[in-house]
């Protein structure tokens, strides 16, 4: 399984933007062995204020960005998973973001079948 977990995150500082991405991929599928990818995508819920979105929108136009309205921030997980892609392993991968990848409190999740 191969999980790549990409964070961004803005800090304002005089005017200043720093922008971070990390990686973090380990392989163990054996050569020849079919593997999907599964893509988790989590958003804090419409209702949950999201200050570090906030911060980015407001450094956007000091930064000579225009016309951006509004900006959240999330997370993006992706699973490769051996095997076929049918309801079980959905279930297993939705049961995977509700329970470790998102607070279902304040986060919202979408699970999806990379093409």
């Amino acid at each position: 399984m191969r999980v790549d977990f990409s964070a961004g995150y803005a800090e304002s500082t005089s005017e200043v933007v720093t922008v971070a991405t990390f990686e973090v991929t380990s392989r163990t599928t054996p050569p020849g062995v079919h593997v999907a990818r599964v893509v988790v995508d989590v958003m804090l819920k419409p209702e949950i204020l999201d200050p570090q979105g906030q911060a980015v929108q407001r450094a956007l136009p000091r930064l000579g960005f225009e016309g951006i309205s509004d900006v959240r921030q999330g997370k993006r997980f992706e699973l490769e998973v051996e095997g076929p892609i049918d309801d079980d392993a959905l279930a297993r991968i939705h049961k995977i973001a509700e329970s470790f990848l998102a607070n279902t409190v304040i986060e919202d999740f979408t699970v999806r079948v990379d093409s």
